[in-house]
């Protein structure tokens, strides 16, 4: 049989790399290979899923290159003359065209039969039956080695089963190259999406378990113009590539299960003063607090190493700036555009009000495992400007908590420079440095590490007594441990997070 793919367009190289998918009924057993010029391809007649066998109506889609031939043949597989063929099924073809291209298995309906998506260059290992995506190097000037603001990323979308760990690899575990990763995903998550820009071009192949994966799909998207957030889990942004981030100053994401949460990662400490300095001393701490401090005012000053600001302090700090004509760095008159952007602050006939949301930044200049900390202190912090169960919960704790653990940790924020008058801020600080950490280092963190700082000077009258043999504050550590414990097992049950982790996905290098 041949036929010309009449009325199905032409492939366009500036849309993505393509494929050519036809959509088909096959009955009986004769083998049959799909001919698009040069190129041969087995038509799937039933797919193998696990214990199971499907067949249906399968939308099968094979790469093409930037040019296509005017049609295309399906012969039978054992090369007898195609048009004195004798067969014992029927094929019956329903529809085709172009498509994104893309490599996988997914079904749509229900029983053994339904509509089937599937790919080549997908099939089950040997030794374990996990399933590998392997596809070809990509030619096209368009995808492999394009800067991030002009190529096309893979990306790799799972459905996964409730309640399992799984782990996804790229790349080939005995020739392992440093762009190659090891995804250890939650099983709190059934639907995982690893975004354009986490994975590089030429990454091959992907290994999923058989056994933990439903359906899987991996296309191809460019990465969103400069300065739209990327949508990703706290754990890819903390080992997002580095060279392909969009501008080599700081990225902008979107955290992706609380989307009114921007993330922002800088390169340095001198870009993050430059954007959120200004904003520390405006929104927290003492002696600043509601005042657009000049440069030269807080030039010697320390701001913080990570930063968090909800939607009503982002609003009031850039409508004073508009009110008072104050002269903003660029970096901050950019993250004003972005915040508009994203909704967080929005214009109004009264000027700039707040939207929803807030916004949490690291940086790069962080020690790794200082990143990690920062990211589940801000983090959390995130979480409580958006969810008033979350501040609920947390006001009930402050509130409760004895009063010599009270006394100690409002002193350590004053230490900080905190404005310690605003029970709002104390209560999301208390909140954010318990689940900085694991709940195994509440202990020394709260029983030694905090109290030591803050025993020399006329502080040491706000500590109670400490324990000589160890070193230590037994009182606080018992008590702030079981805060921590009560935090933790917190946001287990609403988020599946825990004290010391935001994030659902780690990402490792082999």
């Amino acid at each position: 049989m041949a036929a010309s793919p009449t009325g199905v367009g032409a492939p366009a190289g500036k849309d993505g790399p393509l494929s050519f998918e036809i959509q088909y009924s096959l009955t009986g057993e004769q083998r049959l290979v799909l001919e698009t010029g040069t190129q041969s391809w087995v038509l799937p007649q039933r797919v193998n899923f696990g214990d199971n066998a499907f067949n249906g109506v399968f939308h099968y889609a094979v790469p093409i290159r930037d040019s296509f031939p005017d049609h295309f043949s399906i012969i039978p597989a054992d090369g007898t003359n195609k048009n004195n063929a004798k067969t014992d099924g029927r094929l019956q073809i329903h529809s085709v065209g172009f498509i994104g291209r893309w490599y996988g298995f997914y079904r749509s309906g229900g029983g053994a039969l339904g509509d089937i998506y599937a790919t080549p260059f997908v099939s089950q290992r040997a030794e374990d039956s996990a399933w590998v995506i392997d596809p070809p190097v990509l030619p096209e000037a368009s995808f492999a080695g394009a800067p991030p603001a002009a190529g096309f990323f893979p990306v790799l979308w799972a459905a996964l089963p409730a309640g399992k760990e799984t782990v996804i690899d790229t790349g080939d575990r005995e020739q392992a190259r440093e762009g190659d990763r090891r995804f250890i995903i939650s099983p709190h998550i059934t639907q995982l999406t690893i975004p354009a820009g986490m994975i590089a071009p030429d990454t091959a192949p992907l290994v999923l378990p058989s056994d933990r994966t439903n359906s899987f799909k991996l296309n191809y998207k460019p990465i969103p113009p400069f300065p739209a957030p990327i949508a990703a889990d706290p754990g890819m942004v903390l080992a997002w590539p580095l060279e392909h981030w969009r501008d080599r100053r700081y990225e902008v994401f979107r955290w992706d299960r609380f989307l009114s949460l921007l993330i922002f990662d800088t390169a340095d400490y001198t870009v993050q003063d430059r954007m959120f300095k200004r904003l520390a001393f405006f929104v927290e701490k003492a002696g600043f607090r509601g005042r657009l401090a000049p440069d030269d005012e807080i030039a010697e000053l320390h701001g913080w190493n990570a930063h968090d600001y909800r939607a009503e302090d982002l609003a009031r700090f850039f409508q004073d700036a508009r009110k008072l004509n104050f002269p903003l760095l660029t970096e901050e008159r950019e993250l004003e555009r972005i915040l508009l952007d994203a909704g967080i602050i929005k214009e109004s006939g009264a000027g700039i009000q707040a939207g929803e949301g807030g916004i949490i930044a690291i940086s790069r200049e962080s020690e790794t495992y200082l990143r990690s900390l920062f990211m589940a202190h801000e983090g959390f912090h995130g979480l409580f400007f958006i969810d008033e169960d979350f501040r609920a919960f947390s006001r009930q704790r402050w509130r409760q908590l004895p009063a010599e653990a009270r006394r100690f940790i409002v002193s350590y924020f004053n230490f900080q420079h905190y404005a310690t008058a605003d029970e709002y801020l104390l209560v999301n600080e208390f909140m954010a440095h318990l689940l900085q950490q694991p709940v195994s280092q509440a202990a020394r963190y709260f029983g030694q590490t905090l109290p030591s700082r803050i025993e020399d000077g006329w502080r040491k009258a706000d500590l109670p007594a400490k324990d000589k043999s160890s070193g230590s504050w037994p009182v606080l550590a018992r008590t702030f441990t079981r805060e921590a414990e009560a935090f933790s097992a917190y946001v287990g049950s609403r988020w599946g997070l825990a004290a010391g982790r935001v994030h659902l996905v780690t990402v490792r290098q082999p």
